[in-house]
């Protein structure tokens, strides 16, 4: 058995002869001819027309500071032409994103960023966006089945031309403690055009993994219902261990870690991470349906992470007969941020 083969356990919510991370066992890209979202640093419009910002030490992009790309949800056909997918170079950007991973024996992972609510909220900012789903429903229902039909098309061309084993999409439904629209709210406006987003990845031969951070346990359920196969990165405010003992032969579990209180608190040293790490790990992997992959602001968690998987995984590679490769080396500050300049940093 192979690294692939053995985080494909974890997929399928069986559980692995050894602990599976991203980290080590996955290769993962951004499409880098998909024009949307920031593109290195700077200020950079997308194709949606949003304008984005991002500096060396900010832990993420953010939309541009007093602009905002539809003033009138019920006015969004007037303002905005939704991207053609199909004109992007796609025969490239699969040559060029792809051209190191090991497909044999490594998972190959897509994500997609901006998925339907943040894709909406992008463009009229949060407030507007939770007041437009509740006030102007026909209108954003218009909007979210557009952007559906985008994303739709975009998978279905990524299928093609990269053939990765999984798509990871992103969309956030959730401060830390409590989510941003009532559960029926979502249900209504949001569940359904996810739904055709999961059965065109399924359709597709793919994995669906959703990446949702923030509060969301009260989707669970849901989340299964619809066929996802995986959810991250499961915030503490979740209590990951209790949703893993209840729900772990439904659904596979990606995280869990502390991140907002050890691994990505400023100051955190290499002893506290790698501790949280071997804490986790010796937590969650029991009972499989899981994979050590914590969300990383600071890259400087690989180091702490690798090294409590290797610790950990040590006497189940002897057992299985495994012989692991040499170590990952771990990316530093410096390297991540050169490799951010030029919105040219694809592979993780």
């Amino acid at each position: 058995m192979n690294a692939k083969e053995n985080i494909l356990m974890a997929y399928r919510h069986e559980e692995p002869l050894w602990v599976p991370s991203q980290t080590t066992d996955q290769d993962t890209c951004l499409p880098t001819i998909v024009m949307e979202g920031p593109k290195g640093y700077g200020v950079t419009v997308d194709a949606f027309g949003v304008s984005w910002t991002f500096a060396e030490g900010m832990e993420g992009p953010m939309v541009t500071r007093g602009t905002k790309r539809l003033e009138d949800i019920t006015a969004w056909r007037a303002h905005l032409k939704i991207p053609d997918p199909k004109s992007y170079d796609w025969e490239r950007g699969a040559r060029e994103d792809t051209a190191q991973w090991d497909r044999e024996n490594k998972l190959s992972s897509v994500i997609i960023i901006n998925g339907l609510f943040e894709q909406f909220h992008a463009m009229t900012g949060v407030e507007d966006a939770l007041c437009g789903l509740l006030m102007e429903e026909e209108a954003s229902e218009d909007l979210l089945e557009a952007l559906t039909d985008y994303r739709i098309e975009e998978i279905k061309l990524i299928a093609q031309y990269y053939k990765p084993d999984k798509i990871q999409f992103h969309d956030d439904y959730g401060s830390n403690d409590r989510m941003f629209m009532s559960l029926e709210t979502w249900r209504n406006m949001i569940k359904p055009h996810l739904k055709r987003i999961v059965d065109t990845v399924h359709s597709q031969g793919m994995l669906y993994e959703h990446h949702s951070c923030g509060y969301i346990a009260p989707l669970i359920e849901d989340f299964i219902e619809l066929g996802i196969d995986a959810l991250n990165p499961l915030q503490l405010s979740n209590h990951p261990y209790e949703l893993k003992q209840k729900y772990g032969k439904q659904i596979c579990f990606v995280g869990g870690f502390d991140n907002q209180g050890i691994l990505d608190r400023q100051g955190a040293g290499y002893r506290e991470r790698y501790e949280e790490c071997l804490y986790r790990i010796g937590l969650m992997a029991p009972g499989g349906s899981w994979v050590a992959e914590p969300a990383m602001i600071d890259p400087g968690i690989t180091g702490p992470l690798v090294d409590a998987l290797y610790e950990y995984n040590a006497p189940l590679w002897e057992k299985a007969g495994y012989c692991p490769p040499e170590k990952p080396k771990q990316m530093t500050r410096t390297a991540y941020t050169a490799a951010h300049e030029d919105g040219t940093k694809t592979n993780f």
